[in-house]
């Protein structure tokens, strides 16, 4: 399957070089601001051609992503990040707000925008629009199912990219205003806090049914499903990380290249043991390996017992 893309994450330098050096065909990564994860190490307009020609020297694409929403007195601002990253010869921006979109593709002629997952699109409808709005690639929602892509696919000249290993939002793709409300730290700012991963008690008519960490979501992991990705439409396969450790963008991007390999072996033993050394590096309670690929979600979307890092228990 050599005509698809893994795209690697980058929040610093030895991420971008750990995606590089394991078999990433695509980077993405943030600038100063306007990114979804400014807590990340990030990337400047001062070294950005640097690391442009390093990735372009190994045929790796640079994806800048401009996934936030913003207020009528930074466009200025962003518009010069975006001709400093267009001078530094990035192959597309990752976009959210509708308005940047429509305001970029006026300004920048040739300019090749992506429509980032939080734009939530999940139905032809939603891909035709983008699709007339001169988005030359969809980032699908989380939520798509296998009959969505289809269609899609079909029905569009888009290229179409999938997140395929890593955190899950509760919220609908990635859509989240509970930081916002709770502490005023929008995720579509950049600046989500996480609210989600603390624990709550559900109680209903003085009656306390439930106590843990009720929206804290599993992570991700379809390595065994690239193929059939693949011969649904998917062209990129996203790996969500830009805060995780270069090791872990190391190791994940190495495992998704080689399940592309003509050789990769997909068996019920090999499929346990890549799951057991995914889950040395980080997971959330157990792995969700389907979501709604098959029309609904499975059971593994909520793990109320932990929200963090479990590892392999290997004795007491």
């Amino acid at each position: 399957m050599t005509d698809i893309e893994i795209l690697s994450p980058a929040g610093d330098e030895k991420s971008f070089y750990a995606a590089i050096n394991n078999g990433a065909n695509a980077i993405y990564l943030g600038l100063q601001n306007f990114n979804a994860r400014n807590k990340a190490q990030n990337f400047s307009l001062e070294n950005l051609s640097c690391y442009v020609d390093i990735a372009h020297l190994f045929n790796v694409k640079i994806y800048v992503v401009m996934n936030t929403l913003i207020t009528n007195e930074e466009t200025f601002e962003l518009l010069k990040l975006v001709e400093g990253a267009i001078h530094s010869k990035v192959d597309a921006f990752i976009v959210q707000d509708i308005g940047v979109a429509t305001l970029l593709k006026h300004t920048f002629k040739g300019i090749n925008l992506h429509a980032s997952t939080q734009m939530g699109i999940h139905s032809l409808n939603g891909a035709k629009v983008a699709e007339s709005l001169g988005f030359t690639r969809i980032v699908l929602s989380r939520e798509v199912t296998k009959q969505d892509i289809i269609e899609i696919k079909n029905n569009t000249n888009l290229e179409l990219e999938f997140f395929v290993h890593g955190a899950l939002c509760v919220s609908f793709s990635g859509n989240c205003y509970l930081s916002s409300l709770c502490s005023n730290e929008s995720g579509n700012r950049g600046r989500c806090l996480q609210p989600c991963r603390l624990k709550y008690l559900s109680n209903f008519n003085g009656k306390q049914l439930k106590n843990g960490y009720l929206f804290s979501a599993n992570d991700l992991c379809l390595i065994d499903k690239v193929k059939e990705l693949k011969e649904f439409g998917i062209t990129s396969f996203k790996i969500e990380g830009r805060l995780r450790r270069p090791s872990y963008v190391a190791y994940v991007t190495r495992m998704y290249s080689s399940a592309c390999n003509l050789s990769y072996k997909d068996n019920s033993v090999q499929s346990k043991l890549r799951l057991e050394n995914f889950k040395k590096l980080f997971n959330r309670g157990e792995y969700n390996t389907g979501f709604y690929l098959a029309g609904e979600p499975n059971k593994k979307v909520i793990n109320s017992s932990y929200q963090n890092h479990r590892g392999i228990e290997i004795g007491y």
